[in-house]
């Protein structure tokens, strides 16, 4: 599903802030991604949604070599993709339907595929009846469960989530998770760049751990151990 074979990246003018990653995460997994503030976290996630290229090394996602991807196959490619952010990403003058429905609208669904869709989404987050209102309307839970309902709408093979849960009181972080972890259960491969080391020991699954770029262990491990880490901010 993904496969990191030597991969750095520099943004323009700046250090390397991955150099020689190396993993891959089979379809079907779930797996966190850790590290403190400037780690790659960021980053990383960035790659596998083409959202910039690789500087060296190979990297490949859902068989696509992002590092040789024609700007004219990024949109396709991307239809597979489901992206979940920290701040929301929310249009606000727009209804809950409204903002799930978007990136069925982009891609030319027909109005009642996109009605059926965007019901399916939002009954499996929680908020289905919610359609009608606007987003400044619900908590922060729910507004981060609308940005998961426009994630899995399009019904993704792969779900990038960074820092999913950094806005949210712990009971509703911990709902949230679960949340993933359904999907996941239901055949969806997951990957979360998190903090949230309560969670990870809530709901253990893999961890590949960053540190100043560079994958310091691609095993599970205790998250006892990473809690004595800094961890404080993105990355």
């Amino acid at each position: 599903m993904i496969r990191f074979d030597q991969v750095s990246y520099r943004y323009p003018g700046g250090l390397d802030v991955l150099s020689g990653v190396s993993f891959e995460i089979a379809q079907g997994e779930m797996v966190y991604v850790t590290g403190p503030s400037g780690a790659g976290k960021t980053t990383l996630l960035r790659l596998i949604a083409a959202l910039c290229r690789v500087n060296r090394g190979q990297l490949v996602v859902m068989g696509q070599n992002l590092a040789t991807i024609k700007p004219r196959q990024v949109p396709a490619f991307r239809q597979r993709l489901g992206m979940v952010f920290q701040n929301f990403n929310l249009l606000y003058d727009r209804t809950v339907f409204d903002n799930v429905a978007l990136p069925l609208v982009i891609r030319g669904y027909a109005h009642q595929d996109i009605a059926r869709r965007v019901r399916g989404a939002l009954d499996a987050v929680g908020l289905l009846g919610k359609e009608r209102v606007l987003p400044l309307t619900l908590s922060g839970g729910e507004q981060q469960r609308v940005g998961i309902a426009r994630a899995i709408v399009t019904k993704p093979a792969l779900i990038l989530a960074d820092e999913p849960t950094g806005n949210l009181d712990p009971e509703m972080a911990l709902e949230i998770m679960r949340g993933f972890a359904r999907f996941n259960e239901a055949g969806v491969t997951v990957l979360i760049a998190t903090h949230a080391i309560d969670l990870i020991e809530a709901l253990p699954r893999r961890i590949i751990h960053l540190e100043q770029g560079h994958v310091t262990d691609k095993r599970p491990r205790a998250a006892s151990e990473l809690r004595r880490e800094p961890m404080h901010g993105a990355g």
